[in-house]
């Protein structure tokens, strides 16, 4: 048996008349959690298992097990339950094409296999940074994790691939009198060498971020409530993206609901002409993802084509139901769960403006530059965290705005300049969640987003 890739040899026996599939997957995870200068937590956990299913009458059956010996005898009873009525309800495994693949790109260096001493040590040296007086408290945070991953059906089908991510999230509170500023910074890659190689770069690059926190805490005012021009940065216009449009893209959430499926027709025209959203798993990034977890390749998902409704993400279920192209979307946080429609990675497309451009074009509105959380379907809501007033097309002093608000048509139809580069973070321990299914690692970004109207309070 491969001592890397030992899921690739077990045999499956699937039983005949029905479709059956068999989702493994083996994870190495790794947790190390300092706070306030004491090491707090360090955590290993290894686990291997499968998600069986079997389609029996137009109907599903699900176990998970962490017995692989069992995997022959589940499948068995699955297949020879009789307590579900059948189902007229598509399930829509004929969409499903049958790939035999494996894609490993990790082997060179498995996160897994760096000493957690290498890990902590980086851990400490950027944690360091943060014993300043202006700070009241901090976490500093080191994840990790390896998955090797299998799919396997009974018509034939059988891909394997990897993915690992390993990062840091310092979570910081300063404090001056009643005022406060909570904000993170974080560093997070797919090797372990990326981030030691730049530790001097990854640094300098937090010291940058908290003096902007304590210039932030000095001297941020309150904004009045209305409506604004706002300029959203990368960050802040991938989470509006995936919050505020990405999860409308799940096709799921279009089932049994006719309403929506006619307001979110495709051909609609649901935003500017200049707006362009996809949905890819090819980029590597916390989002990258060679297969779903019904063994589909995944590519490129035109969401949103210059302001015009273009697809959704779909399941093998989802596609068959609407009588849309299968996106390879299916996806589940671990085997002890079912695939559901999640994105990837999601990104507003480039525009043609320069960054300086974009903020030359406003002679008084709102740089809002990072963002606390967000939460959305046809209105959204942003909770911004470091804000800045643009004068005459210049980023001028902090502000403090508690909220963006608005409805979604409206909101991407204000976009009005798209700067023609994007950024699209690296999330690490994931960004998603959706039902009891968290926390997914997806990916989000984007240009600078120019909003010639919104809600700010």
């Amino acid at each position: 048996m491969s001592t890397l890739h030992p899921l690739a040899e077990i045999d499956i026996e699937f039983p005949p008349g029905v479709y059956a599939d068999v989702r493994l997957e083996k994870t190495t995870d790794h947790k190390i959690t300092l706070r306030d200068g004491v090491l707090d937590d360090v955590q290993t956990q290894v686990e291997t298992g499968a998600l069986i299913r079997v389609l029996k009458s137009g109907r599903w059956a699900y176990a998970s097990t962490t017995d692989l010996n069992r995997i022959d005898q589940t499948l068995a009873e699955l297949a020879a339950a009789d307590n579900l009525p059948p189902s007229n309800v598509p399930a829509g495994v004929d969409r499903l094409s049958i790939h035999r693949e494996s894609v490993w790109i990790f082997d060179d260096e498995r996160v897994d296999s760096v000493p957690l001493s290498d890990k902590l040590s980086l851990l400490r040296t950027h944690a360091k940074r943060l014993e300043r007086p202006s700070i009241a408290t901090w976490t500093a945070r080191w994840m990790d994790q390896h998955r090797d991953r299998r799919f396997i059906s009974s018509r034939g089908a059988d891909v394997q691939h990897d993915y690992q991510e390993c990062g840091f999230i310092l979570s910081f509170a300063m404090a001056d009198g009643e005022d406060s500023v909570q904000e993170r910074c974080s560093e997070a890659t797919h090797r372990f060498s990326e981030l030691r190689d730049a530790q001097e770069a990854h640094g300098e690059s937090i010291e940058v971020k908290l003096d902007k926190c304590e210039r932030f805490l000095a001297s941020a005012v309150a904004v009045e409530a209305g409506e604004a021009t706002v300029i959203l940065s990368p960050e802040a216009a991938g989470i509006f993206a995936h919050e505020s449009f990405g999860h409308k893209s799940e096709a799921d959430f279009m089932l049994g609901d006719p309403a929506m499926l006619e307001a979110w027709k495709i051909g609609t025209e649901v935003g500017s002409s200049i707006l362009s959203i996809v949905d890819s798993g090819l980029p590597l990034g916390s989002g990258y993802m060679p297969f779903d977890d019904e063994g589909q390749p995944t590519g490129e998902t035109h969401l949103i084509e210059n302001g015009v409704l273009k697809g959704r993400l779909h399941s093998a279920l989802t596609s068959s139901v609407l009588g849309e192209s299968p996106t390879a979307n299916a996806r589940a946080i671990s085997f002890r769960y079912e695939p559901i429609v999640r994105m990837t990675t999601t990104t507003i497309s480039p525009g043609k403006e320069s960054r300086a451009s974009l903020f030359a074009g406003v002679r008084d509105g709102y740089f809002i530059e990072t963002v606390k959380h967000g939460s959305g379907m046809s209105t959204f809501t942003i909770a911004p965290g470091l804000c800045w007033r643009i004068r005459d097309g210049e980023v001028a002093e902090p502000v403090r705005i508690a909220v963006l608000t608005g409805t979604v048509f409206d909101t991407l139809g204000e976009i009005d300049g798209l700067s023609d580069e994007i950024e699209v973070p690296f999330l690490v321990g994931g960004g998603c969640g959706k039902m009891e299914q968290w926390p997914l690692s997806v990916g989000f970004g984007g240009p600078y987003v120019r909003v010639r109207r919104m809600n700010l309070a």
